[in-house]
């Protein structure tokens, strides 16, 4: 709450295609004093362990500013982002389909997809890896394109006790 609703500023993500529904629905807002698009990081249970902040200083490479943030120290990633939120959904379709970030939660969010999660990196960590098997469901990994999803140890390892897929952008 202590971050606020500023559309001017929100329109920049509201322009890469998430809905000002979806922003509300992932609590993104802007946080004035380091100028960055923030928005919560839950755990499985829904409970805020951080939350991540995404610059809108263009010219954050010359001045050394990271693009994203956590605001806290992480520690260890245990979590899939949006699994609190779209649970649910995951469940009844029996399906998770991944991303790396957030950002493309929403976008799919804001175009009726639901049965989404990101694992927050490029990689799949051990926690998640143990989520997953948990979870039960068919496992849709859509990464960046730079990243070879076959190379992933911990994405291989899920074969034998999940119903895995992939899709590779080519662009």
């Amino acid at each position: 709450n202590r971050y606020e609703w500023n559309e001017d500023k929100l329109s920049v993500w509201e322009q890469e295609g998430i809905s000002k529904d979806s922003m509300r629905k992932y609590h993104v807002r802007y946080d004035p004093f380091s100028d960055r698009i923030v928005y919560p990081i839950r755990n499985i249970f829904g409970d805020i362990i951080n939350v991540c902040g995404r610059t809108l200083d263009p010219d954050f490479k010359e001045k050394g500013l990271r693009k994203y943030t956590y605001f806290k120290p992480l520690g260890i990633l245990d979590t899939i982002y949006g699994f609190s939120d779209n649970s649910e959904a995951i469940l009844e379709q029996n399906e998770i389909i991944l991303f790396e970030g957030a950002k493309s939660v929403m976008i799919a969010d804001s175009w009726g997809v639901h049965n989404t999660g990101a694992i927050l990196t490029s990689h799949l960590n051990p926690y998640q890896f143990n989520l997953l098997i948990q979870l039960g469901v068919h496992v849709v990994f859509a990464l960046d394109a730079e990243v070879n999803i076959e190379e992933d140890a911990n994405i291989m390892k899920l074969r034998p006790y999940v119903q895995l897929e992939w899709v590779r952008n080519r662009r």
